[in-house]
């Protein structure tokens, strides 16, 4: 896809986040939950997520490592473009597809991989899904917080599993 398209998508993600701040409606979005617990705590709670976002990044360029070269769909380092927010909203799919499609590349010539049916694409583009869904400000976009959240954390733990068969001699 072109960089003009991901510009472009993700413009229209952040003036689409933006919006609430422009509108006087009452709906409270997830980021006002957050910042009702206080300053220090949303700093803590957001170091935090990042630094389990980077935790991730390294378990998915781990992976992508770990794949033969001639089956990887993007180069390992590319798992970062995660931090470019907001752009991250509209990579994290291609990430979660390159991720997916190497893996299921790599099952076609590593029997390490056999057992594996599902690649991590629903569970992937799932949480990135809901991560765009979570900007909606209303209890929609928080459900769908806590969801992509789930999703998150059970693709983390399909990638650890995956790292751990493929380090396996």
């Amino acid at each position: 896809m072109s960089k003009f398209v991901k510009l472009s998508l993700s413009a229209i993600i952040l003036l689409s986040a933006a919006m609430p701040l422009f509108n006087s409606s009452n709906s409270e979005s997830a980021l006002d939950t957050i910042f009702s617990i206080g300053v220090a705590q949303t700093i803590i709670l957001f170091a935090a997520f990042f630094i389990a976002v980077a935790f991730y990044c390294l378990s998915l360029q781990t992976c992508l490592a770990l794949i033969a070269p001639h089956n990887r769909k993007a180069p390992p380092a590319s798992v970062w473009y995660m931090f470019l927010i907001p752009f991250n909203f509209i990579e994290d799919f291609f990430i979660m597809i390159n991720i997916s499609q190497s893996l299921e590349e790599e099952a076609r010539f590593n029997s390490k991989l056999s057992g594996i049916k599902d690649f991590g694409m629903i569970t992937g583009i799932g949480w990135s899904i809901a991560q765009i869904i979570s900007l909606v400000p209303n209890i929609a976009g928080q459900i769908a917080g806590a969801f992509g959240l789930i999703l998150w954390i059970v693709h983390w733990r399909f990638i650890i599993r995956i790292n751990k068969l493929l380090k396996v001699n």
